[in-house]
């Protein structure tokens, strides 16, 4: 494309006042925290988009080569060219191209194809060494490949090892001036004559010049415009399904066994959150699992909202929540799909159970493992991770099962910038906890999981897309002469849960057994099944006989049940006069109820003290006793509650924020009329009145974005007013950098004490 000196864009600001609304919508679609708050006009609108911490974000979401374009672009001398990009990446132009589009639309890079300019944010997020090159000199250097020969080849060798970075080496502090007659060593020659520069007595630096001419013209040894090859095995795409389905029912199994265990033997809450190492692994024994298998079903658990930490009394319990009895009774296909999407969308990384806590404040704590169920299992990095692996799993073909490790290389390639080795452990943990979830089969992606990768994915497509590999639940059991029933299948919650009451769970899978034995049939009687419901449920639900030793098993232990029997009393009172107890027993005290054991003995479940009250406002004057019968002399107690403990959670501001259709025109809307406004406001020449803070910030960023100087009304701490015309350099954190008029040196303001700023046209 091009256009005339006189219309080109100055600033992104001016540039992005020539967009149109389609590309203002996609600008805000693709960064959104542009639009919070809604910026009152385009100039606002530019100031936030080259702001640090909004670049960041979106340089972070970048690829690979879209980062090497960056660096490219901040490492060659400005304005740049296309066909000079794509040389100095070594690729096509026709491939350099639509990434360069990109980068515009994203307010990356403002200008045209022969004038590309980064924002100022990108030289200071990539650093003073963009692709590992030295800092831009103003010296004339003249024939630098006759230099370099002069400099001989010992010195050239010196300049091949900082050619491709680092562009720094040490060197001995020189004890005279050098000069090209005086200098002995190679580096002394190279500084001689200019091809390195002193950056400190010890150290020396390549400039950018030279070594961009030692690479010849390339910024980049190598570039990647295309992900890498997701290399693996193949695999049949049905039985993957199948296995994948296979460990999806699973799963919810497993999950139902933890929550139920939970409910019989609730495990206390750690002082510092979280569940106990002993208590897991208790607990993996009671489920059958090995504990990191243990540590992940309650991680799932608990981002689905079916456990929480519950206080009982003065303590707090790990317990199945309201919202488990609601779980249980959706089919095992939205079973599993809820269980699914809590893990998909949660924030928890799970694979950091077991680590010791490195992000601690102190050194005690960097020695603390940290556990399940903990608070500070959150990364704001866990979901975005969690889509990245799925999708190349998705990119292989169907049956094909790529190994992690090029998974984890095609991750990094699309989030070159995010995470390092923690992103690269998170794609690992990843692939793990899909394979225990059921979207894994054999390694491979199972049809069922790629509802997952749409757009807005919802746990109903989910369960639709198993449906047809969950088996139907069967109400029918198979019962053996070795006292065990076999279920041909899923059984139906309300005969597993019946069973399971007169039964041990003794393996779990597409076919169960259960086994009676003399402790499994005594809690049915405890539970109050009698011996004629167990044999009438039994011929109702077995598809075969009812095996003799199993009737024999369940009449004997009737026969010697309940010989025996215990209760619970609060409180007991004994008098050797039986018509006071019998007038107790038809008084009806206020809260209070009475069971006679003996013509000189009631008991009652209320406590000790409100029975004693109870009785002495109704005039009676009882003793107390300890147990052996000794009078008990009470005293007031004092009572405290613990105040609850606090949990602190991670502060994750980088999360993101979709905005909707509406969202986005009402922002348009807003900024257009901004532009307006301002078009429209007469311009005094006189004396200047005072513009709001963020214009102020805005045109003071634009100039710094421009190179272009401004005038500025500035109020000193003694509240002295001055005018000036400064060149921005930075605006950010509060203050602005700027060089004055003739000095050397950048000097800072403070932005709150800057009333008004105007270009200097």
């Amino acid at each position: 494309m091009s256009t005339t000196e006189s219309s080109r864009p100055r600033t992104l600001a001016e540039a992005l006042r020539t967009w149109d609304d389609a590309a203002l919508g996609r600008l805000l679609q693709r960064r959104p925290d542009l639009a919070v708050p809604i910026p009152a006009d385009t100039g606002q609108l530019a100031a936030r988009a080259t702001t640090n911490g909004s670049a960041a974000r979106a340089i972070n979401r970048l690829d690979e080569f879209g980062v090497d374009l960056l660096e490219a672009l901040s490492a060659l001398p400005e304005p740049v060219e296309l066909p000079a990009l794509a040389a100095g990446v070594d690729q096509p132009v026709e491939v350099v191209r639509p990434r360069v589009t990109e980068l515009l639309d994203l307010a990356l890079v403002w200008g045209t194809e022969d004038d590309l300019r980064p924002i100022r944010a990108v030289h200071e997020l990539l650093g003073p060494t963009p692709a590992g090159l030295g800092p831009v000199t103003t010296r004339h250097f003249g024939d630098l490949d006759r230099l370099i020969e002069e400099a001989g080849p010992d010195a050239r060798a010196v300049l091949d090892k900082l050619t491709w970075g680092p562009p720094t080496g040490s060197v001995e502090k020189a004890e005279r001036p050098v000069t090209i007659a005086t200098a002995r060593t190679p580096v002394e020659r190279l500084l001689a004559r200019g091809l390195v520069v002193p950056k400190d007595p010890n150290t020396v630096v390549l400039p950018r010049q030279i070594g961009l001419h030692l690479r010849g013209g390339r910024v980049l040894a190598s570039t990647r415009p295309v992900p890498p090859p997701l290399d693996g095995k193949t695999v049949s795409a049905a039985i993957a399904d199948r296995a994948a389905a296979g460990a999806a029912l699973d799963l919810v199994r497993q999950v139902d066994r933890a929550l139920e265990q939970l409910g019989t033997e609730p495990p206390p809450v750690l002082r510092t959150g979280g569940i106990g190492v002993r208590e897991l692994r208790n607990l993996a024994g009671k489920i059958g699992v090995e504990e990191p298998t243990a540590a992940a079903v309650l991680e799932i658990a608990y981002a689905a909202g079916l456990v929480a930490a519950v206080e009982v009394g003065t303590s707090e319990f790990w317990l199945p929540t309201s919202s488990y009895d609601d779980w249980l009774e959706l089919d095992l296909a939205h079973r599993w799909a809820q269980l699914v999407m809590a893990w998909f969308t949660g924030l928890r990384a799970i694979g950091l159970i077991g680590r010791r806590d490195s992000g601690g404040a102190t050194a005690a704590a960097r020695e603390r493992l940290i556990n399940a169920l903990a608070p500070d299992l959150e990364r704001i990095l866990a979901p975005e991770v969690r889509v990245l692996t799925l999708q190349a799993l998705a990119e292989a073909a169907a049956g094909t099962a790529p190994a992690a490790d090029s998974v984890v290389t095609w991750v990094a390639w699309h989030r070159p910038r995010r995470g390092g080795q923690f992103r690269d452990e998170l794609v690992e943990w990843t692939i793990t906890e899909a394979a225990l979830l059921g979207l894994t089969g054999l390694g491979a992606l199972a049809q069922h999981a790629r509802p997952l990768l749409a757009t807005e994915p919802t746990a109903d497509e989910l369960a639709a897309a198993i449906s047809a590999l969950v088996p139907e639940p069967v109400s029918d059991v198979l019962l053996q002469a070795d006292l065990t029933a076999v279920a041909p299948g899923p059984l139906v919650r309300a005969v597993q849960d019946e069973l399971s009451t007169m039964a041990d769970v003794e393996s779990h899978g597409g076919a169960g057994v259960y086994r009676f034995s003399e402790s499994s049939v005594r809690r049915a009687f405890d539970l109050g099944r009698t011996a004629d419901q167990l044999h009438k449920w039994l011929a109702e639900h077995s598809r075969t006989p009812v095996p003799q030793p199993l009737t024999y098993l369940i009449d004997d232990v009737a026969r010697r049940h309940g010989v025996l029997r215990l209760g619970t009393a609060s409180t007991y009172l004994r008098c050797d006069d039986e018509d006071v107890l019998t007038h107790l027993l038809t008084s009806n005290l206020p809260g209070i109820r009475f069971r006679r054991l003996a013509p000189t003995v009631v008991v009652s479940p209320s406590p000790p003290d409100m029975v004693l009250s109870r009785l002495r406002e109704a005039g009676l004057a009882p003793l107390a006793e300890t147990f052996d019968g000794v009078v008990h002399v009470t005293a007031g107690a004092t009572r405290r509650g613990e105040a609850p403990r606090r949990r602190t959670s991670r502060d994750f501001v980088d999360s993101p924020l979709d905005l909707t259709d509406d969202q986005v025109k009402a922002v348009i809307e807003k900024v257009r009329a901004g532009d307006r406004i301002a078009a429209e406001r007469p311009v005094d020449e006189g004396l200047i009145a005072p513009t709001a803070p963020a214009e102020t910030i805005g045109v003071l960023a634009n100039a710094a974005e421009a190179h272009t100087r401004t005038w500025i009304s500035y109020v000193d701490h003694n509240g002295n007013a001055s005018e000036r015309v400064v060149e921005p350099v930075r605006v950010a954190d509060g203050w602005l950098t700027a060089y004055d008029e003739g000095a050397d040196q950048p000097r800072t303001y403070a932005l709150h004490r800057i009333s008004t700023a105007r270009p200097v046209v």
